[in-house]
């Protein structure tokens, strides 16, 4: 029997429950929507969070972050606030002068460096950026090297490349890849073990010069022995400054020398040679130019560095490495598959030999 009410038939009461089951589903459908949007929208939320926490460690304040970024100041503020509650714990040292890490924000400031670097290596290869760079890319170079041979071809790569952003930094120091953030090291001498990867790019001698000037006033040594009673040169990031091991063949010596001037620069010793202060130790690509003009001349020349000195590109892992990065590496290989201090062995650099 069909119960009508108003000539419209009333619903059974299975009809009902079915109704109130549907609805409690639908109900239970949307509520999950809305969890899960809500997660979705909390992801993305950690990601800017994240994100302006380490633009304002890369700027050093939250006013050059909030300009990168294009918010104002107290959202970048909020932002770095917020993710601190979230984690529970501080990640930055707020002062009126200067913004410092503590320990835990260091350590999460190098995972998040490495999250965002993955991102830019989808992004850059995505955009098939190994034809044409676009984007910043952060190199450091040693001075003297970069200074000497370096700086005419990274002005043309950046010529080549109008839409990248080149931040080159000469150093003599190595610097932490991640912690420092730059992409990429050009490196000279010997590695210790390390988690980067490492190209080689090319190598040099490493050889004994100085001026006409000093050699006609103390005399050539004739021994690598001599050198132990004239005025030599240091470079004070050698392992051993003051010891200098050489070979001749199947003869080597280490030897103990002295002088007045130790420095960190290796165109300071190059000047200071030239000056006719005294012997300098160097590899070839610091007085190339000086060997060919002959304002310095070879001391020893029999006698080198036992092995020539490595000039290696060092970066990231590969799952980290951007394709800028890649791009700027084979640009350095091209370059040095001819090295442009090749050549110096001429005439003027040999004419201080006396003995080997």
């Amino acid at each position: 029997m069909v119960v009508r009410r108003h000539g419209r038939p009333l619903a059974s009461r299975r009809y009902c429950r079915d109704a109130t089951r549907r609805t409690k589903q639908i109900g239970q459908a949307n509520h999950g929507r809305e969890r899960r949007a809500a997660k979705r929208e909390a992801r993305v939320s950690r990601f800017v969070e994240a994100e302006a926490f380490v633009v304002v460690v890369d700027e050093g304040s939250f006013t050059g972050a909030a300009k990168r970024l294009g918010v104002t100041k107290s959202y970048a503020s909020k932002l770095v606030s917020r993710l601190e509650d979230r984690l529970g714990v501080r990640l930055l040292h707020r002062s009126t002068r200067a913004l410092s890490l503590t320990d835990p924000g260091r350590t999460y400031f190098e995972r998040c460096t490495e999250v965002m670097r993955a991102l830019e290596e989808a992004e850059d290869v995505t955009t098939e950026l190994q034809t044409k760079l676009v984007g910043k890319i952060r190199i450091t170079l040693p001075t003297t090297l970069g200074a000497y041979h370096f700086m005419g071809p990274l002005a043309e790569l950046k010529a080549r490349h109008p839409g990248l952003l080149l931040d080159a930094v000469f150093l003599d120091r190595h610097v932490d890849l991640l912690a420092e953030g730059f992409d990429l090291a050009i490196r000279v001498g010997d590695l210790p073990e390390t988690s980067l990867v490492a190209q080689r790019l090319a190598t040099a001698e490493m050889v004994l010069c100085a001026s006409p000037a000093y050699l006609e006033r103390r005399g050539a040594p004739r021994e690598p022995e001599d050198l132990a009673a004239h005025e030599c040169l240091s470079y004070a990031y050698h392992a051993l400054p003051t010891s200098w091991e050489l070979a001749s063949g199947a003869r080597q010596a280490q030897i103990k020398v002295s002088g007045s001037l130790t420095t960190n620069s290796g165109q300071m010793l190059v000047e200071a040679a030239c000056r006719g202060v005294g012997i300098i130790f160097v590899p070839v690509f610091h007085a190339a130019s000086q060997l060919r003009d002959g304002r310095l001349v070879r001391v020893l020349p029999g006698w080198r560095r036992p092995s020539p000195v490595p000039i290696h590109a060092l970066y990231p892992a590969a799952r980290h490495v951007s394709a800028k990065a890649r791009v700027v590496v084979e640009f350095f290989k091209d370059l040095l598959r001819t090295p442009p201090w090749a050549g110096w062995e001429t005439p003027a650099a040999n004419q201080g030999e006396r003995s080997s």
